[in-house]
Formats: structure tokens, sequence, C-alpha cells
């Protein structure tokens, strides 16, 4: 699962000198706070005139005497922006001034902590005691905070009770899977590379099927088995057992052979309309990296699969991938 982390640009423009006071003014000049002439003495700074009495604080409201900071047009004690204004890192507290990290939270970070501080396999929050309440190494390697562990699935009986909500979500906008069928197997991540054959540090869940037939080409016998990472939040677990299950909706239907952005496009897009029903920030986060997601097979087949739904209706998405390969033209 990608993170969701956006770089922005916080921009500064501080001026630490005293405000220039100057006697009677020798020519017609206007206040840039109120509008009147001025007249008598007067403040200047980089690119306006003020009244003495008219160069205040934007935080306070208190006349600037001695150092001050403008920014965003407004003039500030230094003390009261760097206090009360300036953007502050979450993490180390210092002020940020240039590119900055932005997480799905609202945590701004400086740039240079993403090389040096390990962030949440399922939230993209850097990891630290007053952010995530410090955090617990999983012994494959992953590392989830403290706010997602509380959230964690590490039992079956939980990850079935999960599961059969899933399912009757799906069975909603038509996904029918029968739960009997299948075999729920919890495993750590380096077991579910292992079984998929795929390397990948983000993997979550891995359907397995085998099915025999007799020499007409009826089915004899069938094994389903769904393998979910242990130890996810309860959002990502939701995610991940509608993307399962929708492969085995894929597979009773006997559509093994679709084009596989299309196929994982739709495994996807049943993910996100599954996460509609589930209210809170965790289920937000997940939703969007799905709409994030930059692979070309899951992400860009995803937004292939939800534009045709939308535009056609569900019943005709259920429908093309009964019957089709792939999407039509212009999808």
């Amino acid at each position: 699962m990608t993170r969701v982390v956006y770089i922005l640009l916080f921009v500064l423009v501080a001026a630490v000198a005293m405000p220039a006071a100057h006697g009677q003014s020798q020519k017609p000049i206007t206040c840039n706070k109120c509008g009147d002439p001025i007249t008598g003495s007067y403040f200047e700074t980089a690119d306006a005139f003020y009244h003495s009495h008219c160069f205040l604080c934007a935080h306070c409201g208190k006349p600037v005497k001695g150092t001050y900071t403008t920014y965003r047009g407004d003039n500030y004690h230094t003390d009261c922006f760097e206090s009360h204004v300036a953007k502050r890192c979450a993490l180390c507290d210092g002020i940020i001034q240039g590119e900055y990290l932005f997480d799905f939270w609202g945590n701004a970070y400086h740039l240079s902590h993403q090389y040096e501080t390990e962030a949440c396999e399922y939230c993209g929050r850097f990891i630290a005691p007053h952010i995530t309440k410090g955090g617990v190494r999983y012994s494959d390697g992953r590392y989830i905070c403290n706010i997602c562990h509380e959230a964690a699935v590490t039992e079956k009986s939980e990850a079935l009770l999960i599961m059969a909500e899933v399912a009757r979500h799906m069975d909603g906008f038509g996904m029918q899977v029968e739960l009997g069928e299948i075999q729920l197997h919890m495993v750590g991540l380096k077991k579910m590379q292992q079984l998929s054959g795929k390397g990948s540090y983000r993997l979550t869940g891995f359907t397995d099927f085998e099915e025999s037939k007799s020499l007409l080409g009826l089915s004899t016998s069938r094994r389903i088995d769904v393998y979910l990472l242990y130890g996810m939040p309860r959002a990502d677990v939701v995610s991940t057992l509608s993307h399962e299950l929708a492969h085995v909706w894929q597979f009773k239907a006997g559509r093994l052979d679709n084009d596989e952005a299309f196929a994982e496009g739709s495994c996807n897009y049943a993910s996100y309309l599954v996460l509609q029903n589930y209210n809170g920030r965790a289920a937000d986060y997940v939703v969007a990296n799905l709409v994030d997601d930059e692979s070309k097979i899951y992400g860009e087949g995803f937004r292939r699969v939800k534009r045709f739904a939308e535009t056609e209706g569900a019943d005709a998405w259920l429908k093309r991938l009964m019957k089709s390969n792939r999407l039509p033209r212009g999808y």
C-alpha cells in the first residue's frame, strides 16, 4: 500500500530589523494600514509606510517595537510569529522554511526527516512518542505505529468476522461470494511473499485457487485459500479482504484470463465500494491510497474501472467482467 505523502512549499519573508522611524514627512504618502495621509512621524518597511500607531502586530494587535517578521503581507513581532504563526515541524518542532512534507493527518515535517526517521507502514505518520505514541516492530520487519497497532487484527477469529462483514457489503453491489468454500490463513510478510512468488514489501493478501475437472469438463473438487497479512489495522484488513474476495468471485465465474489491469482494477474497485460503508479517517486514508496508487495495473486499472462503472453503472461493470477480458476503448 503506497503511503500518501505530499510535498508542499512554505514561503516565509522575514525581516529582522528595526522599523525605520522618521521625522516629518517631506512627501505625500499614505499609511498602508489605515489609508490616511501621513503628516507626522512614520515607520517605513521594505515596501510600505505606516503611522507610528498603525504599525501593529497582526497576531497580538500591539505596536511593533524591535524586530519584526513579515509573512503573507502581515507584520508580526518575531516572538509572536515564531510562537503562534510559523509552520513548525511535527517531529522536531523546528520552524519550516521552503519545501516540506505534509501527511494525510495534517502533520508537516522537514524534508530531511524522510531520510532519518521511519514512518508507519499503514498510516504514513513518522513514528515518534508525541505523534504516534511510539510503534511496534513485527518479526517480519514491518514497523507499525501504536495508533494503528491499537486497531491491528491479529486473531483469525476476528478476521473471519470481518470477512463475513465484507461479503455482506459486496453482496449489496452484486458480487456474491460463498464463504463456506474459502479457507482463510493469517501469515507474515515473508510467508506471503513465498506463497505469491512476489517480492513486494507492500503485499497484504493473496488468493490461491485449485480446481479438478472430469473428462467432461465438470468440476470435481475445488480449493480456495485466502492469505491475509497478520497485524494490519482493521481498515486495511477490510480493503484487503474485499480485494481477495473479488478475486474469488472472478475465479468462480471462470474469469481467470481477464486482462490484468481489468482484473486487479476491479478488485480494487470492489475494495473502494466496500470502504464507502466505513466512517473514519483510517478508512479515508485507505481509499486515498487506492485513488492515488501510481502503479499501472492496480492504480490505473482501478481508475479505469471506476470511470467505466460510474459512467455505465455497476451492473454494466459486473456484466463486462463476466463476459469480456478487458474494458472497452475509451476507459
